[in-house]
Protein backbone atom coordinates (compact mmCIF):
# COMPACT_ATOMS: atom_id res chain seq x y z
CA UNK A 1 0.00 0.00 0.00
CA UNK A 2 1.01 3.53 -0.79
CA UNK A 3 1.71 6.21 2.28
CA UNK A 4 1.51 9.16 3.00
CA UNK A 5 1.12 11.72 5.85
CA UNK A 6 -1.03 14.42 5.75
CA UNK A 7 -2.86 17.28 7.75
CA UNK A 8 -6.59 17.02 6.69
CA UNK A 9 -9.09 20.26 6.93
CA UNK A 10 -13.03 20.58 7.18
CA UNK A 11 -15.21 21.00 4.20
CA UNK A 12 -15.51 24.72 4.64
CA UNK A 13 -12.24 25.03 3.57
CA UNK A 14 -11.95 22.64 1.04
CA UNK A 15 -14.91 24.33 -0.39
CA UNK A 16 -13.10 27.35 -0.97
CA UNK A 17 -9.90 25.75 -2.16
CA UNK A 18 -11.85 23.68 -4.75
CA UNK A 19 -13.20 26.91 -6.00
CA UNK A 20 -9.65 28.18 -6.68
CA UNK A 21 -8.85 25.00 -8.61
CA UNK A 22 -12.25 25.59 -11.19
CA UNK A 23 -10.79 28.99 -11.35
CA UNK A 24 -7.17 27.11 -12.60
CA UNK A 25 -9.08 24.96 -14.82
CA UNK A 26 -10.36 27.89 -17.02
CA UNK A 27 -6.73 28.68 -17.47
CA UNK A 28 -5.38 25.14 -18.44
CA UNK A 29 -5.22 23.27 -21.47
CA UNK A 30 -5.05 19.71 -19.93
CA UNK A 31 -4.46 19.10 -16.39
CA UNK A 32 -4.94 15.89 -13.94
CA UNK A 33 -6.58 17.94 -10.99
CA UNK A 34 -7.27 17.18 -7.60
CA UNK A 35 -10.34 15.54 -6.09
CA UNK A 36 -12.39 17.49 -3.90
CA UNK A 37 -12.23 14.75 -1.12
CA UNK A 38 -8.35 14.49 -1.92
CA UNK A 39 -7.28 17.79 -1.17
CA UNK A 40 -4.99 17.97 2.34
CA UNK A 41 -1.97 19.28 3.30
CA UNK A 42 1.20 16.71 2.66
CA UNK A 43 3.92 16.17 5.42
CA UNK A 44 5.61 13.44 4.31
CA UNK A 45 5.17 10.91 1.05
CA UNK A 46 6.34 7.05 2.47
CA UNK A 47 5.84 5.17 -0.68
CA UNK A 48 5.00 1.53 -0.66
CA UNK A 49 4.20 0.48 2.92
CA UNK A 50 3.41 -3.04 4.29
CA UNK A 51 0.76 -3.67 6.61
CA UNK A 52 3.78 -4.69 9.59
CA UNK A 53 5.80 -1.83 8.65
CA UNK A 54 2.44 0.50 8.86
CA UNK A 55 2.48 -1.05 12.18
CA UNK A 56 5.45 0.62 12.82
CA UNK A 57 5.12 3.46 12.09
CA UNK A 58 1.81 4.06 13.70
CA UNK A 59 3.70 3.08 17.06
CA UNK A 60 6.47 5.14 16.36
CA UNK A 61 4.29 8.35 15.53
CA UNK A 62 1.42 7.91 18.42
CA UNK A 63 4.61 9.60 20.89
CA UNK A 64 4.67 12.53 18.75
CA UNK A 65 4.17 15.27 21.35
CA UNK A 66 3.17 18.84 19.66
CA UNK A 67 0.14 20.99 20.23
CA UNK A 68 -2.88 21.59 18.08
CA UNK A 69 -1.64 25.20 16.00
CA UNK A 70 -2.84 26.91 12.89
CA UNK A 71 -1.01 27.69 9.66
CA UNK A 72 -2.19 29.88 6.59
CA UNK A 73 -2.11 29.77 2.90
CA UNK A 74 -0.40 32.48 0.97
CA UNK A 75 -0.68 32.25 -3.21
CA UNK A 76 -1.41 29.76 -6.39
CA UNK A 77 2.30 28.67 -6.93
CA UNK A 78 4.02 25.77 -9.33
CA UNK A 79 6.72 23.42 -9.55
CA UNK A 80 8.15 23.18 -12.81
CA UNK A 81 7.77 19.36 -13.82
CA UNK A 82 8.82 20.36 -17.89
CA UNK A 83 9.22 22.87 -19.55
CA UNK A 84 5.60 22.47 -20.57
CA UNK A 85 3.88 20.76 -17.77
CA UNK A 86 3.79 22.06 -13.71
CA UNK A 87 2.66 21.09 -10.44
CA UNK A 88 0.18 23.83 -9.19
CA UNK A 89 -0.52 24.17 -5.60
CA UNK A 90 -1.79 26.43 -2.93
CA UNK A 91 1.41 27.48 -1.27
CA UNK A 92 1.53 27.16 2.95
CA UNK A 93 3.65 29.78 5.18
CA UNK A 94 6.62 28.27 6.23
CA UNK A 95 6.06 28.41 9.67
CA UNK A 96 8.24 26.91 12.14
CA UNK A 97 5.64 24.47 13.67
CA UNK A 98 5.29 22.79 10.17
CA UNK A 99 8.89 22.26 9.69
CA UNK A 100 9.67 21.19 13.39
CA UNK A 101 6.59 18.65 12.82
CA UNK A 102 8.22 17.51 9.37
CA UNK A 103 11.40 17.28 11.14
CA UNK A 104 10.13 15.11 14.03
CA UNK A 105 8.32 12.79 11.65
CA UNK A 106 11.52 12.28 9.20
CA UNK A 107 13.13 11.74 13.19
CA UNK A 108 11.10 8.98 14.17
CA UNK A 109 10.96 7.48 11.01
CA UNK A 110 15.04 7.57 10.31
CA UNK A 111 14.80 5.03 13.40
CA UNK A 112 12.83 2.83 11.36
CA UNK A 113 15.60 2.56 8.55
CA UNK A 114 13.75 5.28 6.39
CA UNK A 115 16.70 7.71 5.06
CA UNK A 116 14.49 10.99 5.06
CA UNK A 117 16.19 14.33 4.30
CA UNK A 118 15.98 17.12 7.63
CA UNK A 119 14.66 20.32 6.67
CA UNK A 120 13.46 19.28 2.95
CA UNK A 121 9.95 20.65 2.88
CA UNK A 122 8.23 22.69 1.02
CA UNK A 123 4.51 23.10 2.81
CA UNK A 124 1.86 22.92 0.15
CA UNK A 125 -1.72 22.23 -0.72
CA UNK A 126 -1.61 20.70 -4.75
CA UNK A 127 -4.26 21.63 -6.80
CA UNK A 128 -3.48 19.72 -10.23
CA UNK A 129 -1.15 17.99 -11.75
CA UNK A 130 0.80 17.54 -15.41
CA UNK A 131 -0.83 21.18 -15.96
CA UNK A 132 -0.47 22.98 -19.09
CA UNK A 133 -1.72 26.39 -18.84
CA UNK A 134 -3.32 27.95 -22.28
CA UNK A 135 -0.79 30.58 -24.13
CA UNK A 136 -0.62 33.75 -22.36
CA UNK A 137 -1.76 32.51 -18.96
CA UNK A 138 -0.45 32.64 -15.77
CA UNK A 139 -1.08 30.95 -12.05
CA UNK A 140 -0.49 34.65 -11.01
CA UNK A 141 -3.38 35.78 -12.38
CA UNK A 142 -5.46 33.97 -9.82
CA UNK A 143 -6.49 35.41 -6.78
CA UNK A 144 -6.67 33.80 -3.51
CA UNK A 145 -7.28 35.40 0.23
CA UNK A 146 -5.05 33.93 2.72
CA UNK A 147 -6.75 30.83 4.94
CA UNK A 148 -6.35 29.90 8.33
CA UNK A 149 -6.03 26.07 8.84
CA UNK A 150 -6.22 24.26 12.47
CA UNK A 151 -4.33 21.67 12.96
CA UNK A 152 -5.81 18.76 15.50
CA UNK A 153 -4.44 15.89 14.47
CA UNK A 154 -2.06 13.95 12.06
CA UNK A 155 -3.10 11.42 9.79
CA UNK A 156 -1.98 8.40 8.11
CA UNK A 157 -3.20 8.32 4.38
CA UNK A 158 -3.27 5.37 1.71
CA UNK A 159 -3.32 6.35 -1.67
CA UNK A 160 -5.30 3.37 -3.29
CA UNK A 161 -8.24 3.37 -6.46
CA UNK A 162 -11.82 3.17 -5.22
CA UNK A 163 -13.74 2.58 -8.16
CA UNK A 164 -11.01 3.18 -10.81
CA UNK A 165 -10.86 6.65 -9.10
CA UNK A 166 -7.67 7.88 -7.02
CA UNK A 167 -8.81 7.52 -3.37
CA UNK A 168 -6.87 9.06 -0.38
CA UNK A 169 -8.21 7.20 2.86
CA UNK A 170 -7.16 7.64 6.48
CA UNK A 171 -5.97 5.20 7.80
CA UNK A 172 -5.09 6.00 11.85
CA UNK A 173 -4.47 9.79 13.47
CA UNK A 174 -2.43 11.02 16.39
CA UNK A 175 -4.63 14.15 17.85
CA UNK A 176 -2.52 16.85 18.79
CA UNK A 177 -2.48 18.03 22.24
Amino acid sequence: MRIFIALLFEDEKKDIIYDILQEIKLITKSGNFTNYKNLHLTILYLGDTTPEMLERIKEKLTGIDISKFNYETNRIKHFKKSNEKKIVYLGVEKKDILINLYNLIVKKLNDLDYNFPFNKYTPHITLAREVRLKEGESTNDIYCNSLTFNASKISIMESTKVDGKLAYLELFNIPLK
